[in-house]
């Protein structure tokens, strides 16, 4: 049986941020275009994971975002304490008719 939409977002309580990478300035530094908020479920979990580089990452908080968009490990996320921890790592999961949510893994901020 899968989820209607409302019952879904019932379990996401907090509303976060992302702001998409657009460029580095002169300094290397990353600039972000505007944020766009979503609903989530924002769960502190400590643990490892492995990033794309194939080396083990400690994450501390697990975030599921209401979002069929991309969001790249490379964007910007906004807790709703004001915290912007690095994306880890990020997967997408589909339900019958394409994408559905996304389970993002987060370090330390």
């Amino acid at each position: 049986m899968a989820f209607e939409r409302t019952e879904f977002l019932a379990l996401m309580p907090s509303t976060i941020s992302i702001s998409t990478r657009t460029s580095h300035s002169n300094y290397g530094e990353a600039t972000y275009g505007s944020a766009v908020t979503y609903r989530a479920r924002v769960v502190d979990k400590s643990g490892w994971v492995r990033n794309a580089a194939g080396e083990n990452v400690e994450v501390r908080t697990i975030c599921w975002v209401a979002s069929t968009g991309s969001i790249d490990i490379s964007d910007r996320i906004t807790l709703p304490g004001g915290a912007t921890p690095p994306i880890v790592m990020g997967e997408r999961f589909p339900d019958d008719q394409g994408s559905h949510h996304h389970k993002l893994s987060l370090g330390w901020s």
